[in-house]
């Protein structure tokens, strides 16, 4: 049976707005029974006074919605924003005591912070408030990042959808954001003019809170749980057309990818080259490789045609060929083959592993909504279909776990560039590779797609074909916290990281320069020392500037500059430029080299030499022995916890 929402009107409910204020006597919010303003006082003291009206509309929208549902219900007005919605925290946890002294029934929080340092004292507070019988309705964040208080267990999170009926809401109680309202264009009240269309998850959480100020009215003496339990009860089933299905989570650490056992690769471009030169480093066995016909590669030895051993097969020209004997596809980037052929080639390449019954791991996105019927036949014939991504669930996950892990206790050491396409990563599984040999535990966080297929402990795809469902401001939290979880749970002796592209604008009027992903990286792991590849072609003046912006960002040392044997040919024709990488003679490799060093007064390593990836471990750990912080058995006093840590 329906609850009898139209039989109520909120009778007897006080309900706290913590907002912008609302405006007095708006015509269709009625009068306010009271409330308090909040403001920060010069020295860092909090000032009240009975100055409540909206400065800015927001608060006035909530109550309107509020107002629409629950007609009588008295609400109370506690502005800590200002015209720019903007508040300090320490305001928003003043509001909660405020209303709690008060004896508030409801609370709706139209607002929320990010900041992880702030959950603890807010969830204390929170729980305070259930167990006063107090109920709080929090809005998600707009972008679906992990915010507080609308992700706390004590508080009822509210997200946005398109819901309609003055009391249809939908209700999933195995989520963190349980209920979906409408938010949406809609039209609310507002300070000036009286009335607007907009639209907003803070437009959703007064729609449950009008709700829930019915379901007191009508259950006094309901508790969060039993007022849980009825709004699931009440909820509009959630159509399926809604639901939108969220990516293949990236494997934890204690996760594997023991569902590949014999893998073929396709295409034969760089990042299977990597594959191939780090298959030590591997849980499987490349079995077979294909490559489009016209580059050059295919009847070649697969090993032989990258200068390495030779690998017992042939590159194939037809991806069937290639799948001969493998039980997995590890798809890679064919997105410009796409572009050439003008078709789906990604689609065409994952219906041929299903024909043959093998499971693909494809570096391109495989979002479901876009090829339902390929894991409809993945799932009848009991095969994967994976693709890295961080979505932001997965995200919201690890920031809401953040506070369990202590600081990172041990060196981490960043691997950084220049520009894109340098080998970092390639130096990355060279330090891997030396330090395990050495008997070393390595944390890793890699930003390449396929990190996790070298046994890295996370994956953070943010460079080609980036996956990473969250905004940019989003990366510096989030990479704090998987770094902890990382530390605290793998103890590793060091943790490895490494980047993606440039690390300083090489010219802040080219917006394609631009090195926003890489700064708000570093500001996530905070590196103690760093290794900078660059390029043979790069200038002195540019090298420097980078050594200088690392410095000044994370204020780590650059303790050696790397090289790949590739020298970057730069041409332009008929407007456009081209980069394509040419072999660069060993002598000409080693006079860089020296210049590098004599230059910088830092040693300079090439990439291609195992000897020189022998050098540049030793570098590390003797920077490290040097400065007290030398890496220890278990991890245990290898440094103190860094600055900055969240």
């Amino acid at each position: 049976m329906s609850f009898p929402f139209a039989d109520r009107t909120g009778r007897g409910i006080k309900v706290a707005i913590v907002d912008s204020g609302i405006v007095p006597n708006h015509p269709k919010v009625g009068p306010v029974a009271g409330g308090v303003g909040l403001a920060m006082g010069p020295d860092g003291t909090i000032r009240y006074s009975a100055d409540h009206a909206d400065c800015a509309g927001h608060g006035t929208a909530c109550a309107g919605i509020i107002r629409r549902k629950a007609p009588q219900a008295a609400l109370y007005s506690i502005r800590l924003f200002d015209a720019s919605l903007q508040a300090d925290s320490r305001l928003l946890m003043a509001a909660i005591e405020w209303a709690l002294a008060e004896g508030m029934d409801l609370i709706n929080l139209s607002l929320g912070t990010t900041e992880v340092t702030h959950r603890d004292a807010l969830e204390r507070l929170c729980q305070q408030a259930a167990d006063q019988g107090i109920l709080l309705v929090a809005a998600e964040h707009e972008e679906g990042r992990a915010s507080y208080p609308a992700h706390l267990p004590q508080v009822i999170g509210v997200g946005a959808g398109k819901v309609r009926g003055l009391y249809q809401y939908h209700y999933r109680p195995e989520a963190t954001i349980e209920c979906i309202a409408r938010g949406d264009a809609q039209r609310l009240c507002w300070l000036e003019p009286p009335e607007i269309m907009t639209a907003g998850t803070s437009f959703a959480a007064p729609h449950i809170t009008g709700i829930v100020a019915l379901i007191r009215e009508a259950h006094p003496n309901a508790d969060l749980e039993q007022v849980r339990q009825l709004l699931h009860t009440h909820a509009q089933p959630e159509s399926t057309s809604r639901s939108s299905p969220q990516p293949v989570a990236l494997p934890q650490a204690e996760e594997s990818f023991a569902w590949i056992q014999k893998a073929a690769l396709y295409p034969y471009n760089k990042e299977m080259h990597t594959l191939m030169r780090g298959r030590d480093l591997l849980g499987f066995e490349i079995v077979g490789i294909g490559d489009p016909i016209g580059k050059g590669l295919t009847g070649q030895d697969a090993g032989k045609a990258l200068g390495l051993p030779p690998a017992g097969f042939k590159v194939a020209p037809r991806l069937a060929a290639a799948l001969q004997g493998a039980d997995t596809l590890i798809l890679g980037y064919v997105d410009e083959l796409g572009r050439i052929r003008k078709k789906d080639v990604l689609r065409e390449a994952v219906q041929v592993a299903l024909d043959q019954g093998v499971h693909v791991f494809s570096l391109l996105a495989l979002p479901r909504e876009h090829y339902a019927d390929l894991y409809e036949q993945a799932e009848a014939k009991g095969l994967k279909l994976y693709y890295p991504a961080l979505s932001a669930q997965d995200a919201q996950q690890t920031l809401s776990s953040a506070s369990q892990y202590p600081p990172v206790d041990v060196p981490v050491v960043a691997v950084l560039g220049t520009s894109s396409q340098q080998g970092k990563f390639t130096l990355q599984l060279a330090l891997r590779r030396r330090l395990l040999a050495l008997g070393y535990r390595v944390g890793q966080l890699g930003t390449e797609h396929h990190a996790a297929l070298f046994g890295m402990d996370a994956t953070f795809p943010m460079g080609y074909a980036a996956s990473v469902e969250m905004p940019l401001d989003g990366y510096t939290p989030y990479l704090d916290a998987k770094l902890r979880e990382v530390n605290h749970r793998q103890r590793p002796h060091l943790i490895v990281v490494g980047s993606q592209s440039g690390t300083v604008p090489y010219n802040v009027s080219e917006p394609e320069t631009h090195t926003l992903p890489t700064v708000a990286f570093l500001m996530g792991v905070k590196p103690d020392a760093c290794l900078l590849v660059v390029n043979s072609i790069d200038s002195d003046d540019y090298i420097q500037d980078t050594i200088d912006g690392i410095r000044a960002l994370c204020h780590a040392p650059t303790l050696l500059l790397a090289m790949s044997d590739k020298e970057k040919h730069v041409r332009e024709a008929y407007g456009r430029t081209s980069i394509k990488p040419r072999p660069l003679s060993e002598e000409d490799s080693r006079r860089k080299l020296r210049h590098l060093a004599q230059t910088f007064k830092r040693p300079a390593v090439s990439i291609a030499s195992q000897a020189d990836a022998h050098k540049a471990v030793e570098v590390v750990l003797d920077y490290f022995a040097d400065k007290e912080d030398k890496v220890e058995e278990g991890g245990s006093g290898a440094k103190k916890p860094r600055s900055g840590a969240a």
